[in-house]
């Protein structure tokens, strides 16, 4: 493991974190829903990590967002660890495939915001007791989708692999 890429990885996991809980959960969410920024950049950074550091940047972020957010402390978390695992699970199917990359942001922030949607239920949270729970879904996957046209090649560019070692992270 390549612990540039892990360290780069981290800040922009404070970064995003930084970004979520001040400009888009307050300023910018058009229809009542904003993306989920911090999902789609552990996602952008799990697809150049080794497995553990994506795993560890998915619950670091995850642990960050909990503490600033006001959501049970470890939902986000856990929901973090859970997209960066499955991220590094579908990587060798969608590598060089920009199509099949974008439907797995939209896939994985759909899978995340429902895990999310079902955690939060099931520890009191009434999360599904809105009735606009599923249009909020897919509506944040539709931003992070649009957004990944700019979040991943900039996360990728940050974090190049080299070539010569043959191995991610």
């Amino acid at each position: 493991m390549r612990f540039r890429h892990l360290n780069i990885a981290l800040v922009l996991g404070v970064v995003a974190v930084i970004l979520q809980t001040t400009l888009f959960d307050r300023y910018l969410d058009p229809f009542g829903v904003a993306p989920d920024f911090v999902l789609l950049v552990v996602v952008a950074a799990a697809y150049q990590l080794s497995e553990e550091a994506a795993m560890l940047l998915g619950f670091s972020a995850g642990l960050l967002t909990d503490l600033l957010g006001n959501t049970l402390l470890g939902v986000w978390a856990l929901v973090l660890t859970v997209a960066a695992y499955m991220t590094v699970r579908i990587r060798p199917r969608v590598e060089g495939n920009g199509a099949l990359t974008l439907a797995s942001v939209f896939v994985l922030t759909v899978g995340g915001e429902l895990l999310y949607a079902v955690l939060g239920t099931l520890f009191g949270q009434q999360v599904f007791s809105d009735v606009n729970a599923f249009k909020k879904v897919l509506l944040a996957a539709v931003y992070n989708l649009v957004i990944a046209l700019i979040v991943l090649p900039i996360t990728a560019r940050l974090m190049q692999r080299d070539p010569a070692a043959g191995v991610w992270g």
